[in-house]
């Protein structure tokens, strides 16, 4: 049986093993999928306790990982490479190293069809979120804006070369025609909320709960749920390891719906 796993912390919630154990018994594929849960300080030795294991074809890496993996790559992809994060791995005689978050955020937007002259915000710049910003630049989108904390350089060829502070998004919300939440929290502040156009598309990319903190603060507001780029990165995940796109079934949706809702 072959195996494979998601190493990160708190992987334990992660909703990875629900949606790749659901596709390979869809299709038949003697394989498992795991959780590998890691605290700080301990991820190299867990790593290389999995990929020693001559069963492990592939694994998933997740907060906060996706940049320190790069180390441990003998191969990356260009997207990869671009990004400077890596979500997805294929365990060989070499380890390759790929993106798919940037991919998966697209196709989880892909039926808004969003005109390329639309206004973004981004908020928040971790690994997820660079992953989105180069996807965005890529499909030709020019005016992004990312908010963070701290102030952090932006390498990509984009809307911005810094991260701009929360306290500047004040003149933009209003403007707004697509707002991405890639952080864990609620960064707008109760003022800022309400500065939001009722028209504009609000998409949080954490999955649980279905309805975060931050998309309960647009009520009146379409949204794109955190899930769906879940299940959208997973698909070329699965195809690098098996040659072929898995099916979005009915099935799998009521199971994950069962348990972020």
């Amino acid at each position: 049986m072959k195996e494979f796993f998601v190493i990160g912390n708190k992987t334990s919630k992660s909703l990875s093993p629900l949606i790749f154990n659901h596709w390979f018994k869809k299709y038949k594929i003697d394989a498992k999928y795991k959780f590998v849960e890691v605290k700080k300080g301990g991820f190299e030795k867990a790593l290389n306790k999995k990929i020693k294991n001559k069963k492990v074809y592939g694994f998933n890496v997740t907060v906060p990982y996706k940049k320190k993996i790069n180390k441990y790559l003998d191969i990356k992809n260009n997207h990869a490479e671009n990004i400077g994060a890596v979500n997805c791995v294929s365990v060989g005689k070499k380890l390759k190293g790929t993106n798919t978050d940037w991919v998966g955020y697209l196709n989880s937007i892909k039926k808004e069809k969003i005109r390329k002259n639309k206004k973004i915000l981004i908020l928040g710049y971790g690994g997820a979120s660079q992953a989105i910003f180069y996807g965005l630049v890529l499909k030709g989108y020019k005016k992004i804006i990312v908010f963070n904390r701290s102030k952090k350089l932006i390498k990509l060829k984009g809307a911005a070369k810094y991260t701009k502070p929360y306290a500047l998004a004040d003149k933009h919300l209003s403007g707004a025609d697509l707002i991405i939440n890639t952080t864990p929290t609620n960064p707008l502040n109760k003022k800022q909320t309400r500065l939001v156009n009722k028209k504009a598309l609000i998409s949080d990319i954490v999955y649980t709960p279905k309805e975060t903190n931050f998309l309960q603060s647009f009520s009146n507001n379409k949204k794109v749920y955190g899930f769906t780029m879940l299940v959208e990165q997973a698909i070329p995940c699965f195809r690098q390891w098996f040659g072929f796109n898995p099916k979005v079934d009915r099935e799998l949706l009521n199971k994950i719906n069962n348990k972020i809702t």
